[in-house]
């Protein structure tokens, strides 16, 4: 029984068992609904039920009823309906029609018909196909009616008396066929209701459609189920008795006598009895107890998303509408837009860490305690045996001359990117509403991060390594730097870039280059 589903009930009559070979055919009867060319298939075998009762049509007339919808002529047809002969759905007739010429001949010969189970595969296909996705009504008006007849049922019983046999048939049906049509329901309505209660992006429009079926349909349906089962239970109780008499002259009024034949609802003992279980609400595994539970789960999760939607804890209210609002963005955005929006969205910014850097390391002496300094590699061969000579295999000495040149071009292109940077900032002068490349960026930043561990007031600081001299004074208002990322603001000071005296010969150099 699936979660939040009312028990089951005496929808069908007791199943036959079937051999396993008998099981696989009729799975077969299931395979043109997903097999190539489904929709062909489904119109021929529509056009087979017909609107009333099933035809006899020979592929001729079939293709000249498809034509309307699909581009196939009559060899495709002959194709599609010997394999559904083949899976069972389709049968070959077997009456010879009446023509009086040779062109009718040969429009009638090889006609087909459906048969049983595939034509109930076909309606109940069709029916699948056609049901809306939203929440089907359930027949509560039935409970009303089941209970009428079930007590016309007990009265016809009284003081002894015979009631006709087809009256009983006719009660017995309709009681099995209503109690089949509001279950059946019940289950579908509580089956898109399993749906719905178990989105997480149930927000909006969607939480107050939810808060209304529950708060409003599924009272109703409740307060139906309550006022009728115990009267429904309460008169299959008194008609028990009677049980085995109603079996007996229904089995006796059937035309039909094959053992193999699959009879009517409410022709057995075993429907009986479960009828009578469904309506007993004492019991836990009875229908109205199940609605009780499955309307209980439903208000509970209602209010499980009623505190997530108004929490501002955890994840908070779903994002699913954003989301696909975003999508959509996307999805028309061009290349060049569809990054930046990619970024702006989820803040991928560029960053930089203005923080301290990292302690440089202090290389140990000779008075360092080992317990301070610094883990040494060690040799295996020493590690392992107390031995400095080298074992296994001599490696060969590689030649490092196309390394060292790589190295040493690596090396000189990053002292000309330097220098560049440098001359870029000393010819900047003052670094106010200026526009700095992304080497000269770098280069002040890594400046900047240094000078915040001086005092707060003007001061000059002098880096060696790469030649200037960044003197930072303090003024009253902001200064703005332009990057390529964006901007940079600085409030309290001003920052004047020189060459610094040692590094002066190379700046100049670079400056004039």
């Amino acid at each position: 029984m699936a979660r939040n589903d009312p028990a089951d009930g005496p929808t069908a009559p007791p199943r036959a068992e079937l051999s396993t070979d008998a099981r696989q055919a009729r799975r077969q009867l299931f395979a043109y609904l997903t097999a190539e060319h489904a929709d062909v298939y489904g119109a021929i075998m529509r056009a087979l039920g017909g609107d009333v009762l099933a035809r006899e049509m020979s592929a001729t007339e079939i293709t000249d009823a498809l034509r309307a919808d699909y581009d196939v002529d009559e060899a495709f047809v002959d194709v599609r309906l010997v394999q559904l002969v083949e899976w069972g759905n389709v049968i070959p007739g077997v009456r010879n029609p009446r023509v009086s010429t040779i062109s009718e001949i040969l429009r009638s010969r090889g006609r087909y018909q459906v048969s049983k189970l595939g034509a109930r595969v076909a309606r109940d296909s069709d029916e699948i196909l056609a049901a809306a996705d939203g929440a089907r009504e359930v027949a509560r008006e039935l409970l009303g009616v089941i209970s009428d007849q079930l007590a016309a049922l007990l009265e016809s019983f009284r003081d002894g008396r015979d009631p006709d046999t087809g009256e009983i048939a006719a009660a017995v049906t309709s009681v099995f066929n209503n109690h089949r049509v509001f279950h059946s329901s019940l289950r579908d309505f509580y089956g898109y209701l399993n749906t719905v209660i178990t989105r997480f992006d149930l927000v909006g429009d969607d939480y107050m459609d939810l808060k209304t079926i529950l708060m409003g349909y599924v009272d109703l349906i409740g307060a139906d189920v309550r006022r009728n089962w115990p009267a429904i239970h309460r008169t299959l109780a008194e008609l028990e008795p009677h049980f085995d008499l109603i079996i007996d002259k229904l089995n006796a009024w059937q035309t039909l006598t094959d053992e193999n034949i699959e009879r009517a609802a409410g022709r057995s003992r075993v429907e009986w009895e479960e009828l009578s279980r469904w309506y007993n609400g004492e019991e836990e595994t009875s229908g109205p107890a199940s609605l009780r539970n499955a309307t209980d789960q439903a208000l509970n999760q209602l209010i499980v998303n009623a505190r997530r939607i108004i929490s501002n804890a955890g994840s908070g209210v779903s994002r699913r509408g954003d989301l696909l609002r975003l999508a959509v963005q996307f999805d028309s955005a061009e290349p060049e837009d569809a990054h930046t929006l990619f970024a702006d969205s989820f803040g991928l910014y560029s960053w930089r860490h203005l923080l301290y850097g990292e302690t440089q390391t202090v290389q140990p002496i000779a008075s360092t305690s080992w317990l301070n300094a610094p883990p040494v590699d060690i040799a295996v061969s020493l590690r392992e045996r107390g031995d400095r000579s080298a074992r296994g295999r001599t490696s060969p000495i590689p030649d490092t001359d196309m390394y060292d040149q790589l190295t040493m071009k690596e090396a000189e292109e990053k002292e000309s990117r330097r220098r560049m940077a440098a001359a870029e900032l000393i010819a900047a002068g003052t670094l106010d509403n200026v526009k700095l490349s992304a080497a000269a960026e770098a280069m002040f930043l890594h400046a900047l991060t240094q000078m915040a561990i001086g005092t707060a007031g003007e001061e000059t600081f002098d880096f060696l390594e790469t030649g200037i001299s960044v003197h930072r004074g303090a003024v009253d208002g902001v200064t703005t730097i332009l990057l390529d990322g964006g901007s940079l603001t600085i409030e309290g000071f001003l920052f004047t870039v020189t060459a610094y005296r040692m590094g002066a010969a190379l700046t100049e150099q670079a400056v004039n280059a």
